[in-house]
C-alpha cells in the first residue's frame, strides 16, 4: 500500500491559540499492531499492507494539538468542539473510539466491494457518480479509481461488525465467535446515544493506493457543512482532492524523487496537500469540470479554509487556511485564465504550473485572519 502521510490518532482540537486537548491519548498510545480500546475488549490485527492513509483527513480533525501560534481560527474548529466535548465525556463512546474508528477504515478498505451509497441515506449518491465520472473523463483516468462511502451506520449492522470481527480481531477464528463479539458491541450501541451515531466514527477521507481507492465518510461531510460549507461543494471538493492524490501516486517517483519538498516531513506533506488543492480547484471550476460559477466560488474557498491546519511542525501539516486557500485559488484563477476555455491541461502541464507557483502559496504574505 502506497502511503504519503496520516495515522491513526488520538482526539483533540487543534488551530487553537487557548487549546482545550480533548484528553484521549490513552486511547491512541495503543501499539500500532495491536490496537486496543480504552475498556480493552479486543485488539486488533492490522493486515500487512495496512499504513497510515494518504491524505487522511481525519488527522487534520483528530491529530494531535499543536502549540498555539498566530494560525487564524475557523468556524470548523467550533463544529468540531460540539462533536467532541460529549465524546469524551461518554466513557462508552470514549472507551469504543479507537476500536470503532480504527474498524470503520480497515471495513472501507478491506472489506466494502458491494454497492455504494453516499450520505446517511445515499441521498448524495447520485452527485458523488456523477463527479466521480466526470473527474475520470476531466483527467483521462478512465476505470481506474474506486470510491467507497464511509457510514456510522456499518458499525450498527451486525453482519458487518461480524466481518470486522472474523479479519481483524484477534483471536476470532469461527463466525460463532464473531458473531457474539458483534453482539457485545451492539449492546454497547444501545447504552451509548453517541453509538455510532456521532460524526467522529465515519471521519475519514483519504485515498490509497489499495486498489487505487478512495474513501470520503459522511461524518466528515457533515462536520465540514455544519461549518458553513454547502454539502454538495463539500462532497465534489473532498472527491476532487482525493482524486488528485491518486494522480500524485500515479506520477510520484518522477514528481518527486526526493520527496514533495526535499526539506522535512512537514514541509513534505503540505507541499502535496497544497498541490491536491490546486488541482481539486483548477477540477472544480473548470468549464468542462465541475463548473461552478462564481455565486459558488467563496463557498468553494471556504472549504479549503476551514479544512486547514496550524500543526507547522507536525509531519502531517496540510498547510495553513489561508495557504490552503490560496492554493485553491491558483486553481481557480488558471481555470478562468486559459485563453481556450474548453482546453484542458494535461496532468503533467498542470504540475509543472504548480510547481512554478508554489512559492506564492507558501510566503508569509498569504497569511490572514479571518
Amino acid at each position: 500500500m502506497a502511503l504519503l502521510c496520516g495515522g491513526i490518532t488520538f482526539l483533540a482540537v487543534s488551530c487553537e491559540n487557548e487549546m482545550e486537548e480533548m484528553d484521549m491519548k490513552a486511547v491512541s498510545s495503543q501499539n500500532a499492531v495491536s490496537l486496543a480500546t480504552g475498556q480493552d475488549k479486543f485488539a486488533i490485527k492490522l493486515p500487512t499492507d495496512f499504513g497510515p492513509m494518504s491524505e487522511n483527513l481525519r488527522n487534520a480533525i483528530v491529530g494531535e494539538a499543536v502549540a498555539p501560534s498566530e494560525c487564524s481560527n475557523t468556524q470548523f474548529v467550533a463544529v468540531q468542539r460540539k462533536y467532541a466535548a460529549p465524546l469524551v465525556a461518554d466513557p462508552i463512546a470514549y472507551g469504543n473510539y479507537s476500536l470503532y474508528s480504527t474498524l470503520n477504515q480497515l471495513y472501507s478498505v478491506y472489506l466494502d466491494r458491494g454497492p455504494q451509497y453516499f450520505g446517511a441515506n445515499g441521498e448524495y449518491t447520485q452527485l458523488v457518480t456523477k463527479r466521480a465520472r466526470e473527474l475520470a473523463k476531466f483527467w483521462g483516468m478512465p476505470n481506474e479509481i474506486t470510491v467507497n462511502g464511509q457510514h456510522g451506520a456499518t458499525l450498527n449492522n451486525r453482519d458487518a461488525l461480524a466481518d470486522m470481527m472474523e479479519n481483524f480481531i484477534v483471536g476470532v477464528d469461527t463466525r460463532e465467535i464473531a458473531y457474539a463479539y458483534a453482539d457485545m458491541l451492539l449492546a454497547d450501541n444501545a447504552k451509548s446515544p453517541l453509538l455510532p451515531e456521532s460524526p467522529y466514527f465515519s471521519l475519514d477521507g483519504f485515498a490509497t493506493s489499495y486498489d487505487q481507492l478512495i474513501v470520503i465518510g459522511d461524518g466528515l461531510v457533515q462536520l465540514v457543512a455544519e461549518s458553513g460549507v454547502e454539502a454538495d461543494i463539500v462532497w465534489t471538493g473532498i472527491l476532487a482532492h482525493e482524486w488528485a492524490h491518486q494522480i500524485q501516486f500515479k506520477n510520484y517517483d518522477v514528481w518527486y524523487p526526493n520527496g514533495g519538498a526535499a526539506s522535512d516531513p512537514s514541509e513534505d506533506t503540505r507541499y502535496t496537500e497544497l498541490e491536491a488543492d490546486f488541482l481539486a480547484a483548477y477540477y472544480m471550476t473548470h468549464k468542462r469540470g465541475a463548473t461552478y460559477n462564481s455565486k459558488r466560488v467563496e463557498q468553494f474557498f471556504n472549504l479549503f479554509f476551514q479544512i486547514g491546519d496550524c500543526g507547522f511542525a507536525s509531519s502531517g501539516h496540510h498547510g495553513t487556511p489561508a495557504q490552503r486557500m490560496a492554493a485553491a485559488q491558483l486553481g481557480f484563477e488558471l481555470a478562468a485564465s486559459a485563453q481556450k476555455q474548453g482546453h484542458i491541461m494535461s496532468i503533467e502541464e498542470a504540475h509543472q504550473y504548480f510547481v512554478a507557483n508554489v512559492g506564492n502559496i507558501v510566503t508569509p504574505a498569504t497569511v490572514y485572519v479571518q
